[in-house]
């Protein structure tokens, strides 16, 4: 289990430095990450599960400039990872069925995403520590020692790794170490913590839909939204004519 959880340190930090401060190639992004962090932890597939509807809702979290939006890599890996080991536990103890892991997801996005809220307030601290890391990397540069110059830009890529690398196992444990024993003494509220997370999935899609830019970003939005529940509504009328 240690190890699980330095490979999700590792991989949180990675992304953590990936998201602003090296290469940006988008592999931070929750539908990357997500599969990643739940790999780190052997469940790529329920990371996947969690990334996707994340994604959508943090789709507007995008550094550039001066924005300090949440920090949505860091909470992904926590939720995806939390999410994968709370049904390891679940699943050791001999629970299952079809709505266990929407509503072990459910709660684990309830329990961990407020670490992305304070991935953004660890955001500010390293602008900070950077401004002073950027004046000094100007002095050893103007001494002509561009070794040391370069040092220092290390320094200012280490910090937002280690924030990660802490507070993306910490979540996952909290995840892991709350969610089965809760399940476990209220099984009967499995089937509406699976339908919540279906709602959630929901407003995700619409928080996705308006961070698009798009002139008709609106109406194909509104046109799949419009097809998927009659969809769902034939196959559900269907099914009860049988």
């Amino acid at each position: 289990m240690a190890v699980s959880y330095l490979a999700l340190g590792l991989v949180a930090g990675l992304a953590a430095v990936e998201r602003k401060g090296f290469l940006q190639a988008m592999l931070s992004r929750p539908i990357a990450i997500g599969p990643l962090a739940g790999l780190a932890v052997g469940d790529a597939a329920s990371g996947l599960f969690v990334g996707v509807p994340l994604e959508l809702l943090w789709l507007g979290a995008v550094n550039l400039g001066a924005a300090l939006p949440v920090h949505e890599a860091l909470g992904t890996c926590a939720v995806a990872a939390g999410t994968a080991l709370a049904l390891r536990a679940l699943g050791a103890a001999g629970a299952a069925g079809p709505a266990l892991l929407p509503a072990v997801a459910a709660l684990a996005f309830a329990l961990c995403a407020p670490i992305a809220l304070l991935g953004r307030r660890a955001d500010r601290l390293v602008e900070r520590v950077n401004e002073r890391l950027y004046a000094r990397a100007e002095a050893e540069l103007a001494a002509g020692d561009a070794d040391r110059a370069a040092r220092v830009n290390l320094y200012g890529l280490a910090l937002p790794f280690g924030i990660a690398f802490v507070l993306a196992p910490l979540g996952a444990a909290l995840a892991a170490a709350l969610i089965p024993p809760l399940l476990s003494r209220a099984g009967a509220a499995v089937p509406a913590l699976a339908v919540g997370w279906a709602a959630f999935a929901g407003f995700a899609c619409a928080s996705g839909a308006k961070a698009l830019r798009a002139a008709r970003a609106r109406t194909f939005y509104l046109g799949a939204l419009g097809a998927g529940t009659t969809l769902v509504t034939a196959v559900w009328v269907l099914r009860g004519t049988r």
